[in-house]
């Protein structure tokens, strides 16, 4: 039950920080505003990590796993996500992003031979026509550019990302149980992609402004930061496909505080709604 809670809260922090990263996304883009948040949250948890006192926990496959986890995500799905949110809107984006505990269950079908119920294909079914329902409300179903129809790569990108990180946090928390540390690290190591594209790409350099991006995105970054670790709790309590499903239900709380704090940016029409609902039950029957 202590899973599902932290699971829940977790969801609702994101939730939030997404939604506060649209109001000025405009202004920046996808790898100022992954750096800017991830730098926030490595100054918020490894004070709480130190504090914690279980640096004997940390054994060397259980830091390896974590940094490899970090490397994934946070760190190339931030990429994927800030990109999506900034072409596709908080909540179009979140809710396409929001099926990845599906890859996660096709996976296991193609490469470890593990069979899925009835309620599971019915669920697969449910994904794939919210997010046919989302697709058209995005692109008002006619009449758009191919440029925008391909912008839906980066949700599914990042959510693929993630599926593989969840598996490796899961098995890191399982040799070394201490997720504040193992949060810390992933964080940590988060910024190896985007210290590489920074060394490589001098249009990188010239447009990063931090002075600027600090002002406009450290309340998110702490909430992001607030996010994942309870992310990393709850999948110490809870089983992976139970976390997975939890953590889905985000676009619903992006698309609640979407219609209150950004009614000047974007709306949330009733089809998206409706979509976002078909997408939720999907995963949900995916993961019985």
């Amino acid at each position: 039950m202590l899973g599902i809670v932290l699971a829940l809260l977790s969801t609702v922090a994101s939730g939030l920080s997404v939604v506060l990263v649209r109001r000025h996304s405009a202004g920046s883009n996808a790898f100022n505003m992954s750096v800017v948040i991830t730098i926030v949250g490595m100054a918020m948890l490894w004070p709480l990590a130190l504090a914690e006192q279980k640096l004997n926990l940390i054994n060397l496959a259980g830091f390896l796993l974590f940094a490899l986890s970090g490397i994934l995500s946070p760190g190339i799905v931030r990429l994927f996500y800030y990109k999506g949110l900034r072409t596709l809107g908080a909540s179009g984006n979140s809710a396409i992003f929001s099926i990845y505990p599906l890859y996660s269950a096709l996976l296991a079908v193609v490469l470890l031979g593990e069979g899925l119920g009835f309620e599971n294909w019915l669920g697969i079914a449910g994904i794939i026509l919210g997010v046919i329902v989302i697709d058209l409300t995005i692109h008002g179903g006619a009449a758009e550019s191919r440029t925008g129809r391909n912008n839906l790569i980066f949700p599914i990108l990042g959510g693929l990302t993630l599926a593989a990180a969840t598996i490796v946090r899961k098995v890191a928390l399982d040799v070394s149980d201490a997720p504040v540390i193992g949060v810390a690290i992933a964080y940590v190591f988060s910024l190896i992609p985007y210290a590489l594209i920074l060394v490589s790409s001098k249009p990188v350099r010239r447009d990063l402004s931090l002075k600027r991006e600090f002002r406009w995105f450290w309340v998110a970054g702490i909430g992001q930061a607030t996010s994942w670790l309870l992310a990393f709790y709850a999948l110490s309590y809870a089983q992976v496909s139970i976390t997975s499903a939890l953590l889905a239900i985000e676009p619903l709380f992006v698309a609640i505080f979407a219609f209150v704090l950004l009614r000047e940016l974007e709306r949330v029409p009733l089809k998206m709604v409706a979509g976002i609902a078909v997408t939720l039950v999907g995963v949900i029957l995916v993961m019985l």
